[in-house]
C-alpha cells in the first residue's frame, strides 16, 4: 500500500512539472563545459546604480495647453475643429509585435535590431545571445554585425520614432536575476553567449527605458486552471515588477498556451486593462474603434516564419484604411530572419519607405486609444492666438501620455509660433491635409531621461551612444534645455 502511495506521489509531481507552461520549453539555463557540466559564471549582473526611468512618479490626468499665435496681418476669426486621429502621427497601418516566454532574444535580437545594436547571424550550428553588460563592455558574440541603421517611422515631420514592441516577463522565476559573465577579448570559448533561461531584469530595464512594453504571461503555479491561484500570482508578479522597474506596473496580459483561465483571472485583477489572445479574440480595425477597449481581448496571430508576417502586412495594405485590420504578430524566439523583417518594415512602410506605419506595443496603442476616447478638448480665441486645451483622463498605470491633434482650416504660413504649457514636454507640428497636425508628449521626466543618455555618451563616446543621445534629445520640445543638451554633444 505504501509503495502504491509513493508511486502516485511521484506521478502527481511529474504531472505538475509537465503542466507547467511553455515558459519552460526549450530554454537553456546556462553554459556547459566540454564534460557537459554546468559552468557558473561570475555574478556581475546586479541592478546596482542602473538608471531606470521613474515610472512610479509619472502623472496621469495632465492638462496640456497649446498656444498658437498668428501673424498680425493674418489673425483668426472662427474657432477651428480639433480632432484626434485613430492612429498616432496620422498613420494608416498599425503593426504590433508581442514576444512571449520572456526570451533573451527579445533583448539581444529584437531590441538590438530596432536600436541599431549588434545582432547575431544565427548560425545553424549555434545561436549566440548577449546581455546589456556585454554590450556596455563591447564583449560581443563572434558572428555579430550591425544592420546599419536604427528602425522606425517618422512623426510626420521628419523626426524619428523607433519601433516599440512587447516582451512578456516571468517575475516569479529566479532566472531573471541570473548573473552574467563578461570576458572581453576572451575567445577560447563562447559559453557566456549561450542562451540563458530568459530575460534578466537589467535587460528589461534597458528595454522599457526605450519605450517598449511588458506583459503578464505564464505564472509560477501548477494550478494553471484555478482562477483564484492565478489572481494571487498576478499580484505577486506585479509586486516584483513594480520593485524592479522603478514603479512600472504591468497592465497587459498575453494569453499563454490558449489557456482561457488566464482571461477569466484577468477580469478579477483590475490592474490588467488590455489583453491579447490567439483565439476567441476581437479583430482590431483601428479606424472603426469607438470605445476605450478596456479589458477587451484583441486578436494576434502566431507565425512560424518571419516571411509570413511580411505577407500579412502586404495583404493589410491592399485594404481601404477604414477597413484595414491591425497586424498583430505573436512570436517566441526571434532570430536573424526576424531582424531582417524589422529592417524590411522600416524600409518599406517605415521611415525609409512609405512611412504609413505605426509600430507601438499593444499597451501604447491601448493608452493612445483610451486617451483619444476620453480626453476633453476645448479651444478658444484670445486676440491673435488660438488656445487649445486637452485634459487627459486619470487612469492608473499609464506611461504614454501622448496624442496627435489635427486642427482644420489652419496653415503654417499664417502661424507665427506654436508653444505650450509646462505639462507638454515634447512637441512637433506641421501642415497636414486641410489644416495642421500637432504631436504632443506629456511625460514628466523626458528632460532628465535625455540627460541620462547624454551622460552615457560622455562617459563612452561611441557612435551608438551618440545616436541614442540625439534620439532622446529630439523627443523634447524646443527649449533652452534642449539647445544646451545638443551643445553638450557638440551639436549647435
Amino acid at each position: 500500500m505504501r509503495q502504491i502511495i509513493y508511486k502516485k506521489a511521484i506521478l502527481v509531481t511529474l504531472g505538475c512539472i509537465l503542466l507547467s507552461s511553455c515558459l519552460k520549453k526549450d530554454l537553456y539555463s546556462g553554459s556547459k563545459n566540454e564534460d557537459g557540466k554546468e559552468v557558473s559564471p561570475p555574478d556581475n549582473g546586479g541592478n546596482t546604480n542602473r538608471y531606470s526611468y521613474p515610472f512610479g512618479e509619472e502623472k496621469t490626468g495632465q492638462e496640456a495647453e497649446l498656444i498658437i499665435e498668428f501673424h498680425s496681418e493674418q489673425g483668426i476669426i472662427h474657432t477651428p475643429t480639433v480632432s484626434i486621429p485613430p492612429l498616432k502621427y496620422n498613420k494608416s497601418l498599425l503593426f504590433m509585435l508581442t514576444q512571449d516566454d520572456c526570451k533573451q532574444s527579445a533583448f539581444s535580437m529584437t531590441w538590438a535590431a530596432i536600436n541599431g545594436k549588434p545582432v547575431d547571424r544565427s548560425d545553424i550550428k549555434r545561436k549566440y545571445y548577449y546581455d546589456i553588460e556585454h554590450l556596455e563592455a563591447d564583449d560581443l558574440p563572434p558572428n555579430s554585425y550591425l544592420l546599419g541603421k536604427t528602425l522606425g517611422i517618422t512623426d510626420g515631420f521628419g523626426n524619428e520614432v523607433r519601433f516599440h514592441f512587447t516582451t512578456t516577463l516571468a517575475p516569479e522565476w529566479d532566472f531573471m536575476d541570473a548573473p552574467t559573465a563578461v570576458k572581453k577579448n576572451f575567445t577560447e570559448n563562447f559559453f557566456r553567449f549561450y542562451m540563458k533561461s530568459g530575460l534578466r531584469w537589467n535587460n528589461v530595464v534597458e528595454m522599457v527605458n526605450d519605450g517598449n512594453a511588458i506583459a503578464f504571461h505564464d505564472l509560477n503555479t501548477a494550478a494553471i486552471n484555478n482562477v483564484d491561484s492565478l489572481i494571487k500570482h498576478f499580484d505577486r508578479s506585479q509586486q516584483i515588477t513594480n520593485k524592479r522597474l522603478n514603479g512600472r506596473k504591468i497592465k497587459f496580459l498575453a494569453e499563454p498556451n490558449g489557456n482561457k483561465s488566464y482571461l477569466q483571472a484577468a477580469l478579477g485583477f483590475p490592474a490588467i486593462q488590455t489583453v491579447t489572445a490567439q483565439n476567441g479574440a476581437d479583430k482590431l480595425i483601428p479606424y472603426q474603434v469607438n470605445s476605450s477597449l478596456n479589458q477587451k481581448t484583441l486578436a494576434r496571430v502566431f507565425v512560424n516564419h518571419a516571411a509570413e508576417a511580411e505577407k500579412l502586412v502586404n495583404e493589410a495594405v491592399t485594404k481601404d484604411v477604414t477597413d484595414r485590420e491591425a497586424v498583430h504578430i505573436g512570436v517566441h524566439e526571434t532570430d536573424h530572419d526576424w531582424a531582417q523583417l524589422l529592417l524590411w518594415l522600416n524600409n518599406t512602410y517605415g521611415k525609409d519607405g512609405k512611412d504609413i506605419l505605426w509600430f507601438p506595443s499593444q499597451e501604447e496603442y491601448y493608452e493612445y486609444n483610451y486617451n483619444r476616447q476620453n480626453s476633453v478638448i476645448s479651444s478658444r480665441i484670445e486676440g491673435n492666438k488660438l488656445i487649445v486645451k486637452v485634459k487627459f483622463p486619470s487612469q492608473p498605470d499609464f506611461y504614454y501620455p501622448a496624442l496627435t491633434l489635427n486642427i482644420n482650416e489652419l496653415h503654417m504660413n499664417s502661424i507665427k509660433s506654436i508653444s505650450s504649457n509646462e505639462a507638454v514636454t515634447g512637441l512637433t507640428y506641421g501642415n497636414f491635409d486641410k489644416g495642421i497636425s500637432v504631436n504632443m508628449d506629456c511625460r514628466r521626466f523626458i528632460k532628465d531621461h535625455a540627460t541620462q543618455y547624454v551622460n552615457r555618451y560622455l562617459s563612452k563616446k561611441s557612435a551608438a551612444n551618440l545616436l541614442d543621445a540625439k534620439y532622446h534629445i529630439n523627443a523634447l520640445k524646443d527649449s533652452q534645455e534642449k539647445k544646451n543638451l545638443l551643445r553638450t554633444l557638440g551639436i549647435e
